[in-house]
């Protein structure tokens, strides 16, 4: 395991790289998977879905013509008719970035990767956020999925505090495998020998910080205490993962399923997310929508993905693009009808959108955004004031969302507040 350690102060006598060397290892900080229980979760128990595309929608498609609860659906909503209710379409939310794809990673933050050094939690997205919160309850805190290949442009959905993406598991078998199928006996002794030794190196480090924290600055000592509440936190999590080394998966009636393209295996980790969430394997989950989409498949031109968000007002490239949003949106509301008659779609924040509003003229303002589930007093399309007028950022629907949750936080990314109107 190989990262530089992010507390130690290069001003001092004694080097990052000589700091560690000591210890033989440099001390990783990656994205654990904090492991406890497989049984049924608890009627109340929150859980959160977000679903992203890298290219943004077609606003005429996505957004209603009129407010409330009654807004006639345009084209691409109407696969959500019978879930009226139970989603909202929001209007004149975003981030207040405008760089195009150089800000799309930032859908689940609000925080650009350049910005990260300035804010408390970095640049931390919602499900990271969320997954540490409930980590402990359930074997994966979060899932990271996408439904293919990031070939074509990827959406870079989830990102840690420490300005870390963490990657998506792509392939329908992988994910399947991991929420369902236990590690054969030889693969268990392998991880716990893995786990023995990442508990010397922290051990090892530990003990080497400690003697170097005497030779400090007051400024230094506190970049290290910070440093140890980073090793603290690693070795809790380690503790967790063990925990479930020999506890087995649950069972499900779904065979594993086959690897495919990405129209193929959206339905399928759609199926493999809510059992996940059925059987309480996750309760944080993200599932992106990647660029390397097959356009063939819904009967249009293979032009790609890529190059049908850039309609230029064509029509015939906007009635391509039409049809691969609407075949999310049929996803989408399919989805909701899976969580429904699990009986967890109320307990279930279901987001979908986009950190791309109009991919044709690569703008990030009033970002398509789409919350289902969660037992919100939904109003089908809630309009929410223009910059002009005081524009509510796109993370006061996130810290609503967050404190929904259960997370008892002020405060996520860039919010001013809460948002009312749900």
């Amino acid at each position: 395991m190989r990262v530089t350690p992010r507390y130690c102060s290069s001003s001092t006598a004694v080097s990052r790289r000589s700091f560690l060397r000591g210890a033989g290892a440099c001390l990783a900080l990656p994205f654990f998977e904090s492991l406890v229980r497989a049984a049924a979760p608890p009627p109340s128990a929150r859980r959160f879905v977000c679903i992203a595309n890298p290219f943004g929608m077609i606003h005429d498609a996505f957004f209603p013509a009129e407010a409330g609860l009654a807004a006639a659906l345009p084209e691409n909503l109407r696969p959500l008719e019978g879930q009226r209710g139970k989603f909202t379409v929001f209007s004149n939310v975003d981030h207040g970035h405008n760089t195009g794809h150089g800000a799309t990673h930032a859908f689940l933050s609000g925080v650009l990767t350049t910005e990260l050094g300035a804010m408390p939690e970095g640049n931390i997205t919602l499900d990271q956020f969320l997954g540490r919160h409930s980590a402990g309850a359930t074997r994966f805190p979060v899932l990271n999925t996408a439904a293919g290949p990031m070939g074509g442009g990827g959406v870079e959905l989830s990102w840690t505090k420490n300005g870390v993406m963490v990657p998506p598991l792509q392939q329908v078998t992988r994910v399947f495998q991991m929420l369902f199928v236990d590690d054969p006996e030889d693969q268990q002794a392998q991880r716990a020998r893995q786990y023995q030794e990442q508990g010397s190196i922290l051990d090892s480090v530990n003990a080497q910080a400690r003697a170097m924290g005497r030779r400090l600055d007051t400024v230094d000592r506190q970049k290290l205490d910070q440093y140890f509440t980073s090793i603290r936190e690693v070795e809790k999590a380690i503790e967790q993962e063990k925990a479930w080394l020999t506890r087995p998966r649950p069972s499900v009636e779904m065979k594993e399923p086959k690897n495919g393209t990405v129209s193929q295996q959206l339905p399928i980790l759609l199926d493999l997310v809510a059992l996940a969430l059925q059987t309480d394997s996750t309760r944080v989950a993200t599932i992106e929508v990647p660029g390397s989409f097959d356009t063939a498949a819904m009967g249009i031109e293979e032009k790609g993905y890529h190059g049908y968000s850039h309609h230029g007002k064509d029509p015939t490239l906007m009635a391509g693009m039409r049809k691969v949003e609407n075949y999310q949106m049929v996803q989408l509301a399919r989805f909701m009808t899976r969580l429904s008659d699990f009986g967890i779609l109320d307990e279930t924040q279901i987001l979908f959108g986009s950190g791309m509003s109009d991919g044709s003229a690569h703008t990030n303002r009033k970002l398509p955004v789409l919350l289902a589930g969660g037992g919100y007093k939904h109003q089908t399309h809630l309009v929410l004031p223009e910059e002009a007028k005081g524009r509510v950022p796109l993370c006061n629907l996130y810290l609503t969302m967050a404190q929904r949750f259960g997370v008892e936080t002020a405060s996520f990314g860039t919010s001013k507040g809460t948002l009312s109107g749900i």
